[in-house]
């Protein structure tokens, strides 16, 4: 009796098996079929392929996230967002959908509070992602969470992970928080490391570049008009060529401290 038991729970683990590969065979056939009317400009097309791929895969992310993008494509945010919640839902230890619903409600959401909840879930199960932490200081620099977006800054540089722009971001940040000096030095480094690396660059890449090193020299008199050092501040204003210049030399000279106020007083975003 228990042999004759022991084979029919064998051929049910058996069909079970058999079930299960052809599900996720088919997963993977509707979710390349997707993909070739996403190519062929059938969006409509491609999310309905998603939406079947993900029923024979209940368990698996990659049909949501994909259905994600077609919707966000679309510009079908709120149900973007809804598929990456699904994923999550399936497997909350996978960080892609965070990470992916945290740009979208950055970007397109304007939700800054759930985009940064999103970034912090992200780091939990995977803290080695520098350019989320990343993602996360910019959220928390529009939120206006300076002293939080700099720890997440510091924390990069001691990991040797900081981008030119988190350490100009970092150097902002230090003028703006009572450290002119400290922001002073990030920022030169910061203007240092961008311009590597800029004769390689060609068309809109070398321009917005060139607009970036523009920005940092002006960063550069802010710090020292806050740490009193008018004069030298008002040599860099001197040698800069952005449209700004004219009319903050003009604010240096007829008030000093008006121009230190509105540097401590401006947002960095």
């Amino acid at each position: 009796m228990s042999r004759v038991v022991l084979r029919i729970s064998a051929g049910f683990l058996v069909g079970a098996l058999v079930l299960l590969a052809t599900a996720l065979w088919l997963s993977d056939y509707y979710l390349d079929e997707g993909r070739r009317l996403s190519a062929a400009g059938d969006v409509q097309g491609a999310i309905d392929a998603s939406r079947t791929a993900a029923r024979f895969d209940p368990f698996g992310t990659e049909a949501l996230e994909t259905q994600s993008s077609l919707f966000e494509q679309e510009g079908r945010y709120e149900d973007a967002a809804a598929a990456l919640r699904e994923a999550i839902g399936r497997d909350p230890h996978n960080y892609i959908p965070y990470l992916m619903l945290g740009n979208l409600q950055l970007n397109e959401l304007d939700e800054l509070d759930a985009a940064a909840e999103s970034y912090r879930d992200v780091l939990r199960l995977n803290p080695k992602e520098g350019s989320v932490r990343e993602a996360l200081a910019q959220v928390l620099i529009e939120q206006g969470k300076l002293g939080e977006a700099r720890d997440e800054y510091e924390m990069l540089r001691e990991e040797q992970e900081l981008s030119f722009q988190g350490l100009y971001d970092l150097g902002r940040i230090y003028v703006r928080t009572g450290q002119p000096r400290e922001g002073l030095q990030a920022i030169k480094r910061a203007r240092g490391r961008a311009q590597n690396g800029l004769d390689e660059l060609e068309g809109p890449l070398k321009k917005a570049r060139e607009q970036l090193l523009a920005s940092m020299q002006l960063a550069i008199a802010d710090a020292l008009v806050v740490e009193g050092r008018y004069a030298k501040a008002r040599e860099i204003i001197q040698q800069s060529s952005s449209p700004q210049a004219p009319a903050l030399l003009q604010l240096l000279d007829s008030s000093p401290e008006a121009y230190r106020e509105s540097v401590l007083t401006s947002e960095i975003y």
